[in-house]
């Protein structure tokens, strides 16, 4: 089983038409099974889309939904996946910004998990999770918030998060958790102390994992150090990781995103 995650920057980044290719290249080469992205956005001016995606939330997907070109484009590559769009919130004044995730294997339920204390689509800062079962595990794609935000702080959305966590079974959760893995007694630490695992840990092979070098939307100039680790697949059971790189990091495939991505490998097929 092959796992991906990416925070996409999607409309906002230049030269989107060409990096869209290079991400596309990338999964037919690598084929996940289950992607999660985030910073997916789609143009607010835009009419209802007639693509047969699932919507979950009250925004509907339109014409232009980054997604929804992903899948399209693969679907003529010859590769099917099911596109799930949870719109949460306005991004850049013209886009309506969400998460998403592309499965090989059809949902059999889904849900929409709000982080952030409040819903409200004009507030940037509003936060949720969306999370697909198949079969017998859950997929999550993720996007916090920043620890000690005074609105609606990481440590309130972790919390909630790991609330809804099912009682059985595996969970993975991926996506951008803007918390540094070298930081202490901030995010990453209480993620790992409330009991998921990094699967980055975990893995047989690895490389250094960096996800972002650079100064990236929603951190200040210079609250960044050259390499950190902020974006993650963590699971709820331990498991046997073959793999865990980061892509789409101009070693891995070519540069897409002001984040890189993470691609796992499991020793086994989803149950």
């Amino acid at each position: 089983m092959k796992l991906l995650t990416l925070n996409t920057h999607s409309l906002m980044e230049d030269n989107y038409s060409h990096k869209l290719n290079v991400f596309l290249k990338a999964i037919k080469k690598h084929q996940p099974d289950v992607i999660a992205l985030q910073e997916v956005m789609q143009p607010i001016n835009e009419s209802e889309s007639s693509y047969n995606c699932i919507t979950c939330g009250k925004i509907k997907s339109k014409n232009g939904n980054h997604g929804i070109n992903v899948a399209k484009a693969l679907k003529k590559e010859g590769l099917s996946y099911y596109y799930i769009w949870l719109g949460i919130k306005k991004s850049y004044s013209k886009f309506d910004e969400g998460v998403s995730l592309l499965t090989k294997k059809e949902p059999e339920e889904i849900k929409e998990i709000c982080l952030s204390r409040f819903d409200e689509y004009e507030n940037w800062k509003t936060r949720k999770a969306l999370a697909v079962r198949i079969g017998k595990e859950w997929f999550y794609s993720v996007h916090t918030g920043w620890w000690g935000d005074k609105d609606s702080p990481l440590e309130n959305q972790i919390k909630v998060l790991v609330n809804s966590l099912p009682k059985d079974g595996q969970a993975w959760l991926m996506g951008d958790f803007n918390s540094i893995a070298t930081e202490q007694c901030t995010g990453y630490d209480m993620i790992v102390d409330m009991g998921l695992i990094d699967t980055y840990n975990s893995a047989l092979l690895r490389d250094n994992g960096i996800t972002a070098t650079k100064s990236i939307d929603g951190w200040k100039k210079g609250d960044l150090d050259d390499a950190i680790r902020i974006d993650y697949i963590f699971c709820v059971k331990k498991e046997n990781i073959k793999s865990s790189y980061v892509i789409f990091n101009g070693k891995n495939e070519e540069i897409i995103s002001d984040h890189y991505g993470i691609i796992v490998t499991v020793e086994r097929e989803i149950i």
